[in-house]
């Protein structure tokens, strides 16, 4: 240990305990207070963040591929088979989505027709998050379609699963043309019966009736082999990245390859700008409460003049006795920061084991605030106090001269 880190932990932990030492014990405490405040903060937004990304993925495919001009694309047979033979594919769904037209005991609702194969239920986690119900599209004696509804298209149309009435789907014809006599003529038509409810998250509640591919190709009256998206679910410990690259090869500039970042790209990025702004708004008040810091020093500063003397008549230069008080800063700092980092991680341990912090009952998907701890939030979080801890430290140590 240096001379002046020796002298700087005896005036900050000294034995006898004056009014310099109480402000330097409650400047420790406030660094602490914001670090552990910062530590909780992040962390509970880590554990809401994850938290969407789950809901998320329990529909989002793990890559999406779909055609860059237009809304539909045909493909052959052969290049489904050169898809589906990547040794990182487990399975592909062909889909079909269009906005129509629900109707349903006099309610109506426009909402995505979503129609998918039997793999459907592989590449994306729906069967999991069906309440209501059952996961079925096709009766397979009878041959009759099915369709799963999100909970909030199944809410605005009164929709229940004893009902008997039929759900009632109008589509844009692709054949007909508008007539002003009879506008009906432009719409196709179906029925369909309800057979399970689904609750994920509300831009897929709100927004996706699920059925069988073949209902939807004869509804909306599309061709073999045409398909508005392909839906591809990657091995476990894949590449994705490096799946995309395979299937751009296959498939050519035509299409749109996205994981699941690119899928939800604006949410995401909606996320990062979010934690962003928290970290710079605690930044700025770690900013304020580092005053404490100056304060505390300047303080000791005065009440160690004799000192100063003393150690300048000793043959202590100015930078020398600079160095002392700055070590006291850091050590104050790095004090503050190592207790309020542990101080934080033991209130996020307490509310991750014990669910401390709850939510009135029913207002919310889950009961309790969410936590995640981040090792790369506690490094960020050690490094900003500890940066503007070391600055506002040197503010009062420049104002010393022994001239």
């Amino acid at each position: 240990m240096k001379l002046e880190q020796k002298f700087a932990f005896r005036y900050l932990f000294s034995l006898k305990m004056s009014l310099v030492n109480v402000i330097s014990m409650i400047s420790i405490l406030g660094v602490s207070g914001m670090a552990a405040a910062l530590i909780v903060i992040l962390s509970v937004f880590n554990g809401f963040d994850s938290l969407i990304r789950s809901m998320i993925n329990q529909f989002d495919p793990d890559i999406k591929i779909t055609v860059s001009l237009g809304k539909t694309f045909k493909i052959s047979n052969e290049k489904l088979s050169e898809i589906s033979n990547l040794n990182s594919v487990q399975a592909i769904t062909c889909c079909i989505e269009e906005t129509v037209l629900f109707e349903h005991q006099g309610y109506q609702q426009i909402a995505i027709l979503k129609g998918v194969d039997n793999n459907f239920g592989f590449t994306s986690g729906i069967k999991d998050n069906v309440y209501a119900g059952d996961y079925i599209l096709k009766d397979s004696i009878s041959n009759i379609s099915f369709a799963v509804l999100g909970c909030d298209i199944a809410s605005s149309l009164g929709l229940s699963l004893s009902s008997v009435e039929p759900l009632k789907i109008y589509a844009p014809s692709r054949q007909e043309k508008v007539s002003i006599t009879n506008p009906y003529s432009a719409f196709s038509r179906a029925d369909i019966t309800p057979r399970g409810i689904f609750h994920i998250h509300q831009d897929f509640d709100s927004k996706y009736v699920i059925v069988p591919i073949d209902f939807a190709k004869e509804l909306l009256e599309y061709n073999e082999n045409e398909f508005s998206s392909l839906e591809i679910l990657c091995k476990t410990q894949t590449d994705v990245k490096q799946t995309c690259k395979d299937l751009e090869q296959i498939l050519g500039k035509d299409f749109e390859i996205k994981d699941r970042y690119r899928q939800q790209d604006m949410l995401y990025k909606i996320m990062e700008s979010e934690k962003l702004s928290i970290i710079l708004m605690l930044s700025f008040i770690i900013v304020i409460a580092s005053f404490n810091v100056s304060g505390a020093l300047s303080m000791l500063i005065i009440d160690k003049k004799n000192d100063i003397k003393t150690i300048s008549h000793l043959g202590g230069n100015e930078k020398f006795i600079r160095n002392i008080f700055f070590s006291t800063g850091k050590l104050i700092t790095l004090s503050g920061a190592v207790i309020g980092t542990i101080f934080g991680l033991f209130i996020c341990f307490l509310q991750i084991n014990f669910h401390l912090l709850t939510f009135p009952e029913g207002s919310f998907i889950i009961d309790y605030y969410p936590v995640e701890i981040r090792f790369t939030d506690i490094i960020i979080t050690f490094l900003i106090v500890t940066s503007i801890g070391f600055l506002a430290s040197r503010i009062p140590t420049r104002r010393i001269n022994i001239s």
